[in-house]
């Protein structure tokens, strides 16, 4: 019968373990001076080598002919171990076996000696799914085991595994395995098998199996089924039904120029190839998590996977988007991919999701959160004045300022003339004091009712409420709504009244009257 690739190539030494020195390494040195504990708890995500290390460690306990620590895999007890004949080495599966009887029945089991080896070895697998009766049963086993007993636990939640478990425990925790790593191991794999692999399949087998060596190793097996021998991306792709690079490549360019209907073009011409539209998503949420990265650090080489010239590609499109238009797309993406799980319609969604994303004129919209957005944009243009400042010496300090335009001064009465005859009314004021409204609801309060005008390089605020003009003589307050105004229509304004008190009282007839009196000598009272 066949054996799976992941079955037929499981380590069967520590040496053989990949990804996982601070683990294998400690657990030879251990049986080498003979400090072995009673109880070990491996913990890590699936498939990084918790279960083959218990096995390895059973034997190298048992085995009659230990080499450094390594189990020799000649003996009769190594050999007994491997085809499950000897047993006195007992695997448990906490998931279905989780109850008091069961470890009562194991703590009853554990008083007897082991009948061919050195050591009874209890591996109980997923121990986390255990009751809490059932490790209160097992608490003083654990703690006080038997000379000839030894305890392996394996979880992929330690969270969840009482306190008391933990400290009569030797922990080990198995860390996520490196792309490079795993496209090493699957290269040599290949190579036993026969088959050819290029390095390209092999890195994205890697990047799809997250750190897992068994589903790379699985996905491997379902390639290899697809191949005539030849293992390449292509094939990778379809097997494990991906979109093909270009084709995220593409969608983002679409998005960049909002031609939502390229995009919806695209998911037609996948989803009819049967491809998943929550995999589509999540496989966008991926490129633009590179584009971010790409953005962002300086050497962004080293965690991304994929190859040299998907990345120059992938690069190119980074530089040509700004940040926050990159995490405004992230989140939108995240946002349909939580619906799909809840059971929207799929195809829909990711449709909808595709009019979103290219629904403004100047490509991917803004972060739905515009508090993020505004943090990003800060930073961008802090970056951008630092980058524009001298280099620092020995006898100057500088601080980089806000790239914002100097405070506007009070217009003389015949320029407050012009701006007001050149002002046209700004159709997203009334947006302005939405967004205010989300990190001051009180301040937005002031502004209701006003309205405001676009002339040259002012906003003209026309307001009754002396409340509005005060919060504007603030500068933070000035400066935050300065950026907010930037954020929704692009430019950079000064902010002004659209008319002062004293050319209101110039313009009223009752004071023009009471004037003319006074420069007549009556004596006038002004009274309310």
């Amino acid at each position: 019968m066949y054996r799976v690739l992941y079955r037929k190539y499981r380590p069967r030494f520590f040496a053989d373990v990949i990804g996982q020195p601070q683990v294998t390494e400690t657990l030879k040195s251990e049986l080498r001076n003979g400090r072995l504990a009673h109880a070990y708890l491996f913990t890590g995500s699936r498939g990084t080598g918790k279960t083959t290390c218990s096995k390895i460690l059973s034997k190298a306990v048992n085995c009659l002919n230990p080499k450094d620590g390594d189990p020799c895999g000649e003996c009769e007890i190594c050999k007994g171990i491997d085809d499950g004949s000897i047993l006195d080495v007992v695997e448990i599966d906490a998931a279905s076996n989780n109850g008091v009887d069961d470890i009562r029945t194991l703590r009853e089991e554990a008083n007897f000696t082991p009948a061919n080896a050195r050591f009874r070895v209890y591996i109980i697998d997923e121990v986390h799914m255990l009751s809490i009766g059932a490790f209160n049963a097992l608490l003083k086993t654990l703690e006080e085991p038997p000379e000839h007993v030894l305890f392996i636990l394996a979880t992929t939640e330690v969270h969840k595994i009482p306190a008391t478990i933990l400290s009569r425990c030797q922990r080990f925790d198995f860390h996520r395995i490196s792309p490079r790593d795993i496209a090493d191991r699957l290269e040599f794999v290949c190579r036993s098998e026969n088959v050819e692999i290029d390095d390209n399949a092999a890195l994205l087998v890697a990047g799809i199996a997250d750190g897992a060596m068994r589903d790379a190793l699985s996905l491997l097996d379902q390639c290899m089924g697809r191949s005539d021998g030849h293992i390449t991306e292509e094939i990778v792709r379809t097997t494990a039904g991906l979109a093909d690079k270009s084709h995220l490549l593409q969608i983002t360019e679409a998005i960049k120029a909002g031609d939502s209907a390229h995009f919806i073009e695209m998911i037609d011409s996948l989803y009819k190839n049967s491809k998943d539209m929550a995999r589509l998503c999540d496989e966008l949420i991926g490129h633009f998590r590179e584009l971010m990265l790409m953005k962002t650090m300086k050497q962004p080489r080293n965690i991304i996977v994929m190859s040299e010239d998907d990345f120059a590609k992938a690069n190119e499109q980074a530089m040509s988007l700004p940040l926050a238009d990159i995490v405004g797309a992230i989140e939108i993406l995240q946002g349909s991919q939580e619906k799909m799980l809840r059971g929207a319609n799929r195809r829909i969604e990711m449709e909808m999701t595709a009019v979103k994303l290219c629904s403004k004129k100047s490509g991917i919209p803004a972060a739905a959160d515009p508090s993020i957005e505004n943090r990003v944009a800060a930073i961008e243009r802090t970056l951008a004045a630092m980058k524009n400042m001298p280099q620092r010496t020995e006898t100057s300090v500088r601080v980089p300022a806000r790239t914002v335009l100097p405070s506007a001064k009070r217009p003389s009465s015949e320029e407050m003339k012009k701006l007001r005859e050149n002002a046209v009314p700004m159709s997203r004021w009334p947006e302005v004091i939405e967004e205010i409204s989300k990190f001051s609801p009180i301040v937005a309060a002031g502004f209701a009712g006003s309205k405001a005008y676009i002339s040259g390089r002012y906003v003209l605020v026309d307001s009754d409420k002396d409340i509005c003009f005060e919060h504007l003589r603030k500068p933070d307050l000035r400066d935050r709504m300065r950026d907010t105004i930037k954020m929704l229509t692009g430019q950079e304004y000064n902010l002004g009244r659209y008319s002062y008190p004293d050319e209101q009282k110039e313009d009223d007839p009752l004071s023009a009257f009471i004037s003319n009196l006074k420069a007549s000598g009556v004596s006038v009272e002004e009274n309310s």
